[in-house]
């Protein structure tokens, strides 16, 4: 049961982990705080960390009733979310789009803004559509959602607080990662942080195809086509 547990929580963590991409964050980050001591920095970087976890935290509680508000589906959830992450991650393995690329316009209000935590940091760079997409499948399927294991509880509250504690621990991660980032770029090398950023396109690529292929199966089930 405690292996069960773990797997299922290391799938859930892989996929956030993979989306949010923290490591993408350095080269945006130092840019952004090029002109901020160490101090100010670390102080940035707790504060989106949080800010990070309080937003997927409020779609992984709100997920559901998100979806009954609109009258969204589960299968077209399941499809559309898939296609966001799938697109996420096929960019960031190409290389055709920087993720965490900015606006000019973004850049320039970034630079006059005296506390840039929330926004650009928190949202959307760290917090963005495909991050969002993913708690929210999940916190639909809870425990239909299938990594390597499937979740073996009725109890679906288990599920949620596992989806949350790895939330939490992708933030304390990020924030890890952002405050050590002027560290980890010359270690590193733009070559280095390229190749990470193709792997996690990979795996994200792959997260995306799995939802989409669940809301076709569930489609085709709900029609009787599959049994």
């Amino acid at each position: 049961m405690k292996e069960e547990l773990f797997t299922y929580l290391l799938g859930v963590f892989t996929t956030i982990f993979s989306v949010v991409n923290p490591l993408g964050m350095i080269p945006v980050f130092l840019s952004l705080t090029a002109n901020d001591d160490s101090k100010y920095r670390a102080l940035l970087a707790k504060k989106s960390s949080i800010y990070m976890i309080l937003i997927l935290s409020f779609f992984l509680m709100l997920g559901n009733f998100i979806m009954d508000f609109f009258g969204i589906s589960l299968i077209s959830l399941r499809i559309a979310g898939g296609i966001i992450v799938l697109r996420s991650g096929f960019d960031l393995l190409n290389n055709t789009k920087n993720k965490r690329a900015i606006s000019r316009q973004l850049e320039a209000e970034a630079i006059v803004k005296q506390d840039i935590s929330l926004t650009p940091l928190a949202m959307p760079l760290l917090s963005g559509p495909g991050s969002i997409a993913a708690i929210v499948s999940m916190a639909s399927r809870k425990i239909d959602f299938r990594f390597r294991s499937t979740l073996p509880m009725s109890d679906a509250n288990i599920a949620i607080v596992l989806i949350l504690v790895a939330i939490v621990a992708c933030g304390i991660i990020s924030y890890l990662i952002m405050r050590s980032s002027a560290k980890i770029l010359p270690l590193l090398g733009t070559a280095g942080l390229e190749a990470i950023s193709k792997i996690m396109g990979f795996i994200t690529m792959t997260v995306g195809v799995q939802f989409i292929l669940n809301g076709i199966t569930g489609y085709l089930s709900k029609y009787h086509f599959i049994h």
